[in-house]
Parts: C-alpha cells; sequence; structure tokens
C-alpha cells in the first residue's frame, strides 16, 4: 500500500470512528450533543455501564412509564421518560456547542426502539450565553417561527422546524405577549424577547427537540411530569 493510499485509509477511518461516537454516545463519558442530534438515541448503549449511577452521588437516574390520553378521544400514546440529574459535584450532561446543561429527560417508545424526546436544562444563565445559544441553533435549523398569536405560551419560547424534528427554547421569563389585548403584528418580538431576558436574572433554560408526533400530544395533554412541565 503506498503513502497516499494508506493516508487516504486512515483518515477515513478517523471520520468513522468520530461518526460512530457522536452517533452512540454514552452516559457519564461525555456530554450528550444536541447540535446535529438525530434523535435516534440507542439508551441501551447510553446508559449501558449502570456503575456509573448506581449508588453515585454525583447522578439521580429514574425511569417512569407514562401515558398522554388526549381528552375525549381514545387516542393515547404510552412512553418511557428516562430522567437524568447532575449534582453540584456532577458533570454537565448535554451540550449545545458550548452551551452545558445539567438536568436531561429521554423519552422513548415503549420498546425503546424510537426517540419521541430529548429535553435538557441549565438554571443560573447569563443573557449573554442565550444570546449565543439562540444563534447557534438559528445557525442549524433556521429561522425562529413566528409565534401563535392565538396562543402565546406562558413564559418566553422560541421554537425551530428542521425537516422532521422540532426545537423549542423556553425561558422562565414572563413573555411581554401573554395575555395581552393588542391584536396587532408586533413588530419585532424576538428583540421584545430579548429586551425582557436581557432584564432578568437567574435565568432557567430548558432546550428540547423533539418529533412532530410527540409534539401534538403533548400539546393536547393535561398533565405532564419533569421537565416535560417546561414544554
Amino acid at each position: 500500500m503506498n503513502k497516499v493510499t494508506f493516508l487516504f485509509v486512515a483518515v477515513f477511518a478517523v471520520l468513522l470512528f468520530g461518526c460512530s461516537s457522536r452517533q452512540k454516545p454514552q452516559f457519564g463519558k461525555d456530554p450528550l450533543h444536541l447540535d446535529n442530534f438525530g434523535l435516534n438515541l440507542d439508551v441501551e448503549t447510553f446508559f449501558g455501564d449502570e456503575t456509573l449511577f448506581r449508588n453515585n452521588e454525583k447522578y439521580s437516574v429514574k425511569a417512569d412509564e407514562e401515558t398522554i390520553k388526549i381528552d375525549d378521544t381514545d387516542s393515547t400514546l404510552r412512553y418511557v421518560r428516562y430522567s437524568v440529574s447532575s449534582s453540584p459535584v456532577g458533570d454537565t450532561l448535554a451540550r449545545y456547542n458550548d452551551f452545558y446543561f445539567g438536568d436531561l429527560d429521554v423519552v422513548m417508545d415503549f420498546d425503546d426502539k424510537e426517540t419521541f424526546m430529548v429535553a435538557a436544562s441549565q438554571e443560573n444563565v447569563r443573557p449573554g450565553k442565550i444570546d449565543t445559544l439562540i444563534r447557534d441553533i438559528s445557525a442549524e435549523y433556521g429561522s425562529i417561527l413566528p409565534a401563535d398569536k392565538n396562543n402565546e405560551p406562558r413564559y418566553i419560547t422560541y421554537e425551530w422546524k428542521k425537516g422532521d424534528k422540532l426545537a423549542k427554547l423556553v425561558l422562565n421569563v414572563d413573555n411581554p405577549l401573554y395575555s395581552s389585548n393588542d391584536s396587532e403584528q408586533q413588530p419585532n418580538t424576538n428583540k421584545l424577547f430579548a429586551d425582557a431576558y436581557h432584564k432578568a436574572e437567574n435565568i432557567s433554560v430548558s432546550f428540547f427537540i423533539t418529533k412532530p408526533k410527540f409534539d401534538h400530544y403533548l400539546k393536547k395533554a393535561s398533565s405532564m411530569s419533569g421537565l416535560l412541565t417546561r414544554y
């Protein structure tokens, strides 16, 4: 094998290893990368090393079987929600580029084959970090979706859509348009939101990546638990 061929094979092997390791992350080895995330998490691999969270004070891990039932219909969706929290001395559990999260929820179907959602949250975030996070998400997903004027959320919320993935960022800052009697379209909603959270302190950030099917059920659900309550 000549040097050029060998070099090509070596580079290809490095790229292949990098892609495969990114596709099958492992809990406790590295934060779950939510940028360019494909909603195809292998939970058996991700939670494969039980020694990392059994009798470990750094992490709290639990799994709950839950059901969403749409009122006045027979339509139900059953799922398993894996919730992971890190203690103050624990490592971060997920990241979006250089933004790190300390809590993580993974929502799977009952057979652990289909990933319905990943949700991550972080407390006490500075406005400047949120500015960067919004720019990074927009660089991947495109423009922020226009707000639904007939259904303004209680807190500042940004939404994106790319292919069959939905992304949502929720800040625990009061939405200045919530319960507004002004029926006219705001000239610059994003600036209004930015002005509001730049005045806030100790902001909690929740980030969700989900599929339209699960989004539909969550919007119809009468109750939820864990990070899903912030959706």
